[in-house]
């Protein structure tokens, strides 16, 4: 296989694989978006720090149908990391671009059809159709393998998932590839430039509650919403509670490791970012009740300690900005 990432000691073995920290088990929320979680991985990958990146957390809002899917800004990635993200044409077919980037040394993004990964098995694998992003860091088009990252962890696909995921299509998919532009911030200077993004991200933050937002929306639509199929529980979940959750957590972490680094006082807003992520973890339970039972009385108001924590967020990130 044509190798496209410098990997983590022993994966070049049969050891397994091991994912960052920030995807273990024990978090609230494991893993995030398929975006997020795969420039994690990509990022742990070349022995980068990403907690380094997730100040865009703040930026956040509520979009009137579900909480933004959050994902890293490109100018992020390039200041900090020294990548770039840029657009992939595929006018010659999948494989053999990804082959050309492959051989560069250039991570593939690309979106693609579930229903082709193994590692959605018990989910979509064989079953569902849904878009996912994955990163492709190897493939051997002789032997009909694709070893890629997706979500926590490291997979290979073969046979029959290989022909779904490079076969025909009606419409190319999109796709990204990530270049080396520059060296990575070295770790001394790593920090502070993190705080420099994060006070930015602070200025662009949503000026009404998002969650108060979310509150309306929901007690406008909970009655209609929660007489439908589990399948959109699921759906609707993933877009509300899981992105808001998952948020917060990757905001608590981050503000965890500028302390850490000695970048500032932020303990007491990574606390209440922390509690935020579990609250929102409690409601989607709450949501999932009320689906079972087809009833949403009450459901809209449990949202009001959500909205309180998500100003108890930002009163304690402010104050350790000085604002």
């Amino acid at each position: 296989m044509t190798a496209a990432l410098r990997l983590p000691a022993g994966l070049g073995s049969a050891a397994p694989y091991v994912p960052h920290p920030l995807h273990d088990g024990g978090r609230d929320w494991p893993e995030t978006n398929c975006y997020v979680d795969l420039w994690i991985e990509l990022l742990h990958g070349r022995g980068l720090v990403p907690e380094a990146m997730l100040g865009f957390t703040l930026r956040q809002d509520f979009e009137g149908d579900q909480f933004t899917f959050f994902k890293p800004p490109a100018a992020d990635l390039e200041r900090l990391y020294g990548l770039e993200v840029l657009e992939l044409a595929v006018y010659a077919g999948l494989e053999a671009h990804a082959l050309t980037q492959m051989a560069a040394g250039r991570p593939v993004l690309v979106e693609v059809d579930a229903i082709h990964l193994p590692d959605t098995h018990g989910t979509t694998y064989g079953r569902d159709h849904g878009k996912t992003t994955i990163g492709i860091l190897a493939l051997d088009p002789e032997a009909g393998e694709l070893d890629y990252l997706h979500n926590a962890g490291r997979f290979r696909l073969s046979g029959a998932d290989y022909a779904g995921i490079f076969g025909p299509t009606t419409l190319p998919p999109y796709a990204e590839f990530v270049k080396t532009v520059a060296a990575p911030l070295p770790a001394a200077d790593l920090s502070g430039v993190a705080l420099d993004l994060l006070a930015k991200h602070r200025a662009r933050a949503p000026e009404r509650n998002p969650v108060l937002a979310f509150r309306e929306a929901l007690t406008a639509t909970a009655e209609r919403l929660v007489v439908q199929p589990l399948s959109v529980f699921h759906a609707y979940a993933f877009n509300t509670t899981r992105q808001l959750g998952a948020n917060f957590e990757m905001l608590a972490s981050h503000l965890m490791w500028l302390e850490a680094n000695g970048a500032g006082s932020f303990a007491p807003a990574a606390g209440a970012a922390t509690d935020l992520s579990r609250e929102a973890k409690a409601f989607q339970f709450q949501l999932a009740r009320a689906f079972h039972r087809r009833q949403a009385e009450g459901l809209a108001a449990r949202l009001d300690r959500l909205a309180a924590t998500y100003e108890r967020v930002f009163a304690a990130l402010d104050g350790a900005l000085g604002r």
